[in-house]
């Protein structure tokens, strides 16, 4: 079973030292359906934490993670927590408050619950409590009453307080009204009662958790309480607060990302608004567990609930966005459901309208993007010319290009832009139409990339937007568009008609009523359907009702631009209400700010939002002393009026900027000291607020985290409005992480500009040097589009000297022409080398301007070796997909280990694994479609998923405990058994194989081994199992059954080969079907082939290896006869595929010697040498010893050897001719003619063959040819004798033997038989010239002329005296014994005048393997066994090259002392090391542990081979001394 266990319960792995394990469970829920789930809680840490005893303190802290399963996945990977549950009494209330905000309603407990500080009798305790109800009483009457209210209230505090102390009073504070009291008397007018109001709250929350969560639960429902609390009780709340729920219960840490400072009123209600969610989404959870007379309207109770939830959950986003300052960089969507390219697009800038003269619309002539889009699709083709309407990435506003082509993907247009000098890809309604190009070759060049690409786009149309997977019938049926509202899109215009004014939301209801004709309460105005253009109509009144705080969210909403903009209900003019004009900060708005504060009220204006602009104009303006002065008192008298601005000041850097002022204008500064003791004062505040917004942002994490959970276990979408917006500020920075080099577009210098380059070079050693005067010198970086610049620096160095910079002046500006903000100005050591300018800026600037004001020692001219950009800012988007990931990862692998579980006791489950992991797949498809913003969020998700479900599924399911077969096998072998009745589509075994496919497909769509380096990975086991390498292995076993199944019950039949294509079509066929064509799965069926080959006894292997090259060589002389035809060819190719597999097997050395044999006839015999060729090229792999090739090497050298004989008889000629000189000799030039004419040739090839490749039997060969052949062949032949052997002695060496001719009986010839052309071979040329001179000849007499055996005379001479054929035999049944004559009847025939080509060569006869080819072979092996066994006898160790060697060296000697006409003997290196290994199996000899290229004898005797396997005991044979010649020629004669 996959899975590693701890204490029985299932470990995960998250990471290389990071896993999780069940510790409790918590509670259990009954869902809607109901269903049980468990609440457990896992344990995260390091291997040491987690793993063992032996953790050390320095290890990471431990971190919980609290996760609903059901009952099935609970029994499956924790079954011991269902027997070690722990009572809600013996649980302390921490563990029962979830993470996230899953905090329980402990304001229904009672007080025995929790520990008492002070035990009291009864009596003591029942007096206390009934002073406490009355002390509640009197403070009732003391509000009541108008006069000295504070100091008799006061009092009645105090003792109030001293009893909050006592811990077993608690449940009577909750019982009286107490703690009611309390929030009233925290936000009382009276300064001394708010405060005796908090030192009561904190003596009763000092002690006990619970009723600090109940506290604020209550605070938490009481709208605009924030309102009427002044700064130190919020603080006493804020607190209290950071007590109950810290970042360290989250496990988040959001170190190096800038997180804004709150303002307290801003933080509490953000707070407020958590604690909210948390108390409904703790109600959502024990929903169900009702009584069963509640149980009936449990439906609409839950549904209720939900939409709560929903909606508060919807407010504390859309206020986080707000707080955050998220909202400042939202844009109105562009229509479409999902815009991965939306996500950190630049705001749009419209360009000066153009009159278009070009006959073309412009955007602006359209009432809807959607119209724009669908002209400018219908309209624009390639090669046209376009321009840019809006920024974006790397194109700008009014950059112009041409247009190439577009796909379906996102973006889908690709244009050539000028600017750029490359192509970029950009939206439909980006672009405007200028015309066509006048360049008609660059419409031609455009064109043919265009086609040349076609390919490639196919592969990516088909990608969904997302980017988890193109899964295989994944994406079906997730297009449609439905006529009605989905609950999410209606819950989200709800949320806005709920922030209507009660009049105003009756008028939506008169709407709906009019256009739904149906009575609406607020249970049935939840659930309702509502049409598209019903909404349209709801959200153009929202549109023109909304208040300007909401408008925003609105117009920015997904549901928004579904069904107002795509439906023609607006254009995006409506962006400009989202724009805010940038004020520039001069002393003019300083001296309105000022006065603005003389009518102070805290909610007219944002006032916290001014400060950081006024710190950076104060730092722009740092050398003028009256507009520093202004902002200085600005600043302290906002920060004297209301503590929490100066809590933002702390954290914006109001002292840094406080000190360069003081600084530049010593102390002719006021109020200066008295702002910076103010600051001071709060830093204590400053560092709760930020403790609390890290902390709230971390419970929103978990709780967003926790919906994706939920509603990936119920497989419903997520209906929380903005829930979109939440993600795509989380995942920022995920599609695309900026580098350096990408930071910026260009440089700029102010002097030698031809050396600016070696700025960017990389290399420390070169530098940029100035021209000019003292101070002139500067550096321009022109930084892209919205990179915040994190670290700038340049580099240095200190043997510069003069040149060496000492003082730089850092400036920004948003155009070249306006680069005056002074950044920061830093002195320069003369020791150092990398200097920082700039960090962690806090806005963009176009242009960053590096100025060079003195050199060191006096210099001019300065040296810069480089500059460093880092950037952007550190973002959400790694904290978030850390725990995305880990989250993920840990909810897929508790679900792939149940079903695995479930395929483990059932196989047949597997055929229901599809639809369970397609389910899953699809949910996460559709999530990512819709929430993530771009392909790499939607990326890292996918591979999650994948490697969470797929890959231990597919090690569960290919792997067997036990020898029966895993899983997977079965299910294959199944598919395979079913192929043939699955041609009938509706059949059991049809769907069978349908679900098979469909679950295979699934399985190995990616290959998770594509791993991305330094980045959160889902974790790798131990094992490194891979899903394609397991399937493939698996897939490798079933056809190595099949295969051996095959060959075990067919070999001995007479169409075995036939049917050995059959079966591999067969399982290539399956492969493609169930794999695709993926090369591990090739590979796969090639070894499975390999290895079934493998277990074949040597004699069935020889008898397999003599039938393939029987069936190619059938193939090959069908195909090459006239009647051979395309469909032969198709089968030989077919069979040849599978012949690749014997390719590194022993087994191809024995085909390669049937095949070598074989192929030798087909040559001899004129065989068809481009089909030979092709045939042995394709399977090539297969001859070890490349015999075959070197056949046809020999042949083509053969030729070339023809050529230089046709060459030496001309210089023969040429020599003869000059000898007979015609001047001196004129009588001898008749007597000279007569000699040529003598000297008749006869067209004659010799094809010379080397006896190292060909196989050539010493029963063929020619001894003489003068006795056997016409005077006129016979002198051809002894002519290219002397020419041979006249080359052997030119060209051979000195110290080698050399080469004779061996001439042969082999060969072919064309003969003329009258009108008939006779294709005989040479021995067939023989016996047909006999009759030149003879009438009969007698068969007895050619045996004795020849020499040769009756079996070899008669093979050739059968076709002569066949039917039709030239001769006849006197005794047809014994012509051994007969008397051959012409046939008459045929000579007449063949005189007829009509050309006859007539083939008369002799049938090819095949090798007898158990007879013949097996006991040669046998002998062979046996023969090298006895050697290597020998050797090893004698050396005891030795290195397995040096044992090679010496095998081989002894064959050597052993061929060269046989005596001529005895079997030839071959050895290669390939039949030496086959025979160590199968020694090496058989227990012989062994390698060396430490050093395996060493090998050792064993003196064991070796087991006794099974199968016909040579035995080591055979002893060695007599083998007789061969004096074959080195070389043999046969002829081809043409007479």
């Amino acid at each position: 079973m996959v899975g590693e266990r701890r204490n029985g319960n299932l470990l995960v792995q998250l990471g290389p030292r990071l896993q999780a394990y069940p510790e409790e469970l918590i509670r259990q829920r009954r869902t809607h359906d109901g269903q049980t789930e468990y609440l457990i809680r896992w344990c995260s840490s390091s291997s040491g934490v987690g793993g063992s005893s032996s953790a050390t303190s320095g290890e990471t802290k431990p971190e919980n993670i609290l996760m609903w399963m059901s009952t099935e996945d609970v029994y499956a990977n924790c079954p011991t927590l269902l027997g070690k549950r722990k009572t809600d009494t013996q649980r302390p209330l921490q563990q029962q408050e979830t993470q996230g905000g899953e905090t329980a309603d402990v304001g229904q407990r009672s007080g025995s619950e929790f520990p008492a500080d002070i035990t009291f009798d009864e009596v003591e305790l029942s007096d206390m409590k009934e002073d406490v109800k009355n002390l509640v009483r009197r403070a009732r009457k003391q509000m009541a009453k108008k006069s000295d209210f504070s100091i008799s209230i006061t009092h009645t505090i105090h003792v109030l307080s001293a009893y909050a102390s006592i811990g077993s009073l608690v449940g009577v504070f909750k019982e009286t009204g107490a703690l009611n009291l309390l929030m009233e008397l925290l936000c009382n007018k009276e300064t001394q009662t708010r405060r005796s109001a908090g030192k009561m709250l904190r003596a009763l929350a000092s002690h006990d958790a619970g009723s600090r969560a109940y506290v604020l639960l209550s605070l938490s429902q009481q709208d605009g309480i924030e309102q009427h609390m002044d700064f130190d009780n919020r603080y006493t709340l804020l607190e209290l607060f950071a007590e109950t729920t810290s970042s360290e219960e989250h496990g988040i840490s959001f170190e190096g990302i800038h997180l804004p400072q709150i303002p307290g009123k801003l933080l509490f209600s953000l707070v407020k608004r958590y604690l909210c969610v948390t108390s409904l989404m703790d109600k959502l959870n024990t929903a169900g567990v009702d009584s069963s007379s509640e149980r009936q309207d449990s439906k609409h109770l839950r549904v209720q609930r939900e939409f709560d939830f929903t909606m508060a959950m919807a407010n504390l986003i859309s206020e986080l966005v707000r707080v955050m300052g998220w909202d400042r960089n939202r844009q109105p969507p562009d229509g479409s459901f999902h815009h991965p390219g939306g996500v950190g697009v630049s705001p749009v800038v419209t360009p000066p309208k153009k009159k278009s003269s070009n006959g073309f619309k412009t955007r602006s002539d359209f009432a809807s993007r959607s119209a724009y889009v669908e002209y400018v699709q219908d309209n624009l083709k390639s090669g046209m010319l376009v321009r840019m309407l809006e920024d974006y990435e790397e194109v700008s506003a009014g950059d112009e290009g041409e247009f190439r082509y577009s796909n379906d993907g996102s973006p889908p247009v690709q244009v050539y832009w000028n600017s750029l000098s490359r192509t970029y890809w950009v939206h439909w309604h980006m672009v405007e139409i200028l015309g066509s190009s006048s360049c008609s070759q660059a419409e031609k060049e455009t064109q043919e990339k265009a086609s040349s690409l076609t390919e490639t786009l196919k592969l990516t149309a088909g990608k969904p937007p997302g980017g988890l997977y193109s899964l295989p019938y994944l994406s079906e049926g997730l297009q449609t568009d439905p006529v009605s509202l989905s609950r999410a899109e209606w819950w989200e215009i709800l949320f806005f008609i709920k922030k209507l004014e009660p009049k105003q939301q009756q008028e939506v209801n008169s709407i709906l009523l009019q256009s739904l004709d149906d009575q609406l309460d607020d249970s049935l105005l939840i659930s309702l359907s509502v049409p598209g253009d019903v909404a349209k109509k709801l959200l153009h009144y929202l549109k023109q009702k909304l208040p300007s705080s909401c408008l925003s969210d609105l117009l920015c909403s997904h549901t928004f631009s579904k069904h107002y903009l795509r439906r023609g209900g607006g254009c995006l003019d409506d962006a400009e209400l989202l724009g805010e004009d940038k004020i520039t900060t001069k002393y003019q708005i300083s001296l309105i700010l000022n006065n603005f504060l003389d009518n102070y009220q805290e909610d007219v204006l944002p006032w916290h939002e001014s400060i950081e602009p006024c710190l950076s104009s104060m730092t722009a303006f740092i050398n003028d002393r009256e507009v520093v002065q202004l902002f200085i008192r600005f600043l302290y008298r906002l920060a004297s009026l209301n503590k929490d601005y100066a809590v933002v000041m702390c954290r914006l850097g109001t002292k840094e900027a406080l000190v360069k002022a003081l600084d530049k204008h010593s102390t002719n500064l006021l109020l200066v000291t008295e702002l910076r003791d103010l600051i001071t004062d709060c830093e204590k505040y400053a560092n709760l607020y930020k403790k609390m917004t890290t902390s709230v942002l971390a419970g929103c994490i978990q709780m967003v985290l926790g919906q994706i959970e939920e509603h990936r276990r119920s497989h419903q979408p997520i209906n929380i409005p903005f829930f979109d917006v939440f993600l795509r500020n989380l995942c920022q920075g995920s599609s695309v992480e900026l580098k350096e080099d990408k930071c910026w577009e260009k440089v700029e210098v102010s002097s030698n500009h031809h050396r600016a380059n070696k700025l960017i070079d990389k290399n420390p050693k070169t530098y940029w040097e100035s021209n000019g005067c003292t101070g002139s010198h500067f550096i321009n970086i022109y930084m892209h589009k919205g990179v915040v610049i994190r670290q700038l620096a340049v580099l240095v160095a200190s043997e510069d000297s003069s040149y060496m910079p000492a003082r730089i002046l850092v400036l920004g500006g948003d155009d070249p022409t306006n680069i005056n903000t002074e950044l920061n100005t830093v002195n320069v050591t003369p020791s150092a080398s990398r200097v920082v300018l700039l960090e962690n800026m806090t806005r963009f600037w176009s242009i960053i301007q590096i100025r060079i004001k003195r050199c060191q020692q006096g210099g001019i001219d300065t040296r810069v070796h480089g500059f460093e950009v880092l950037g952007p800012k550190p973002t959400f988007w790694p904290v978030f997909k850390e725990q995305l990931c880990c989250r993920t990862y840990l909810f897929y692998s508790t679900k792939a280990h149940t079903w695995c579980q479930e395929v483990m006791e059932d196989k047949t489950q597997l055929l229901q694994l599809f639809n369970k992991l397609n389910s899953a797949l699809r949910h996460e498809q559709m999530f990512a479609d819709r929430f993530l913003p771009d392909a790499e969020a939607a990326e890292a998700l996918g591979r999650t998923c994948w490697e969470a479900l797929i890959t231990p599924i597919v090690h569960s399911i290919t792997l067997s405990e036990s020898s029966v077969f895993s899983p997977l096998s079965w299910l294959l072998s199944e598919y395979l058994d079913n192929a043939e009745s699955a041609r009938r589509c509706k059949s059991r075994a049809a769907i069978f194989n349908s679900r098979v496919r469909r679950l295979t497909h699934l399985l190995v769509h990616v290959d998770t081994s594509r791993l991305d380096s330094e980045e959160l990975k889902p974790p790798v086991k131990s094992s490194e199992w891979l899903s394609i390498a397991g399937i493939a292995l698996c897939w490798q076993g079933v056809v190595q059954r099949q295969v051996k199944k095959f060959l075990e019950s067919s070999c001995s039949l007479p169409d075995f080969v036939e049917r050995y294509r059959t079966l591999y079509l067969r399982l290539k066929n399956a492969m493609e079907e169930l794999f695709g064509q993926q090369t591990a799965f090739v590979l796969a069926l090639r070894h499975g082939f390999s290895a079934a080959l493998l277990q074949l006894s040597i004699l069935r292997a020889m008898h397999v290896s003599e039938r393939f090259a029987q069936y190619i060589d059938q193939m090959i002389q069908v195909s090459g006869a006239a009647a051979g035809s395309v469909e032969t060819l198709e089968r030989l190719q077919q069979f040849l595929e599978p012949m690749l597999f014997l390719s590194g097997l022993e087994l191809a050395n024995t085909f390669e010697h049937f095949y070598r044999y074989y192929l030798g006839d087909r040559l001899l015999a004129q065989g068809n040498i481009w089909l030979e060729s092709a045939v042995i090229d394709h399977i090539g792999s297969c001859f070890p010893s490349r015999f075959p090739q070197q056949m046809l090497k020999n042949l083509g050298e053969s030729a070339e050897l023809q050529q230089e004989f046709h060459l030496y008889r001309l210089q023969q000629l040429d020599r003869c001719l000059q000898e007979h000189d015609q001047v001196r000799v004129l009588s001898k030039l008749s007597s000279l003619e007569e000699w040529m004419e003598s000297e008749e040739e006869a067209d004659v090839q010799v094809l010379v063959l080397s006896p190292r490749c060909w196989a050539v039997s010493s029963l063929c060969f020619l001894d003489e040819p003068a006795k056997h052949f016409p005077a006129e062949l016979w002198s051809y032949l002894n002519q290219f004798t002397q020419f041979y052997s006249h080359s052997q002695s030119m060209y051979g060496l000195s110290h080698s033997k050399p080469r004779r001719l061996q001439w042969t009986w082999l060969g072919h010839a064309e003969l003329q038989f009258g009108c008939w052309t006779l294709h005989v071979s040479t021995l067939q040329m023989f016996i047909l010239l006999q009759f030149n001179n003879e009438e009969e000849v007698s068969v007895e007499a050619l045996l004795q002329v020849t020499g040769l055996s009756a079996a070899v005379l008669l093979h050739a001479l059968m076709p002569l005296i066949s039917e039709g054929a030239p001769l006849v035999c006197s005794q047809p049944d014994d012509p051994r014994h007969g008397v051959l004559t012409i046939d008459q009847q045929v000579a007449l025939r063949s005189m007829d005048g009509i050309p006859v080509s007539v083939q008369l060569l002799p049938r090819q006869t095949y090798l007898n393997v158990d007879e013949d080819a097996a006991g040669t072979l046998e002998r062979k092996r046996n023969y090298i066994y006895c050697l290597i066994v020998h050797i090893m006898k004698q050396e005891k160790e030795m290195h397995i090259d040096n044992l090679v060697f010496k095998v081989l060296d002894s064959c050597q000697k052993q061929e060269a002392s046989r005596p001529p006409g005895a079997g030839r003997f071959s050895c290669s290196t390939s039949d030496v090391l086959s025979c160590i290994m199968h020694v090496i199996n058989k227990g012989c000899i062994r390698r060396n542990e430490e050093n395996l290229h060493i090998v050792e004898f064993l003196p064991e005797d070796p087991s006794t081979p099974q199968k016909g396997q040579a035995q080591f005991s055979f002893s060695r044979s007599e083998i007789t001394k061969d004096a074959t010649a080195d070389s043999r020629a046969d002829i081809r004669c043409d007479l």
